[in-house]
């Protein structure tokens, strides 16, 4: 074999790996980039607070948050400190806090997670308690709340805690579904 025919045999094979470790690296870096529109945020809030009211006019919720993140491509709204205050059935306010929140569609199912707690304040022969657990999912429509995790309700007649619980709050009623223990204080 010359000379010239073994240099073009050298520089075909140089060629013929670099091609293939292009296309290799190329693939792998396809895999790493996100399509166009899945984490595209069309809008975002910081420091804000939104009034739901229903056709009447009335408050369905008042949500005050650090931020608030929209996605386009999933409609999802990805809330930072959510701080939702509510009314029940008797008119007295119902407030829900969280480290984070997901709201799935415009007016649907909020889902709060990361030490979430649900304050009702007192007065008017109205009872106060408070609420904790590690998730939460409120749907302001409906007016129900709900969780699958460990909750723990304190009163001024005792503490309760149990896994998992549905509420409406038009209904003023709590039911804990699992493993439910509860302690009393002594009336004074």
């Amino acid at each position: 074999m010359n000379k010239g025919g073994l240099t073009f045999l050298i520089i075909a094979i140089v060629i013929a790996l670099s091609f293939t470790w292009l296309n290799s690296s190329w693939k792998s870096y396809k895999d790493i980039i996100l399509p166009q529109n899945a984490k595209k945020i069309d809008y975002y809030l910081s420091d804000f607070t939104l009034l739901n009211t229903q056709a009447d006019g009335s408050m369905r919720y008042l949500l005050k948050a650090q931020n608030l993140t929209h996605q386009q491509s999933s409609g999802h709204s990805e809330i930072f400190n959510p701080f939702i205050t509510a009314t029940d059935s008797d008119g007295g306010i119902v407030s829900l806090q969280a480290e984070s929140a997901i709201q799935t569609d415009e007016g649907a199912l909020i889902k709060l997670t990361g030490n979430v707690s649900l304050n009702k304040a007192g007065g008017n022969k109205r009872e106060e308690f408070q609420l904790t657990s590690s998730d939460l999912v409120f749907d302001p429509l409906k007016k129900e709340l709900s969780s699958k995790s460990k909750v723990i309700l304190k009163t001024d007649f005792g503490q309760l805690e149990g896994t998992g619980f549905s509420s409406k709050l038009n209904e003023q009623a709590l039911r804990i579904h699992s493993n439910v223990h509860i302690e009393f204080k002594p009336a004074r």
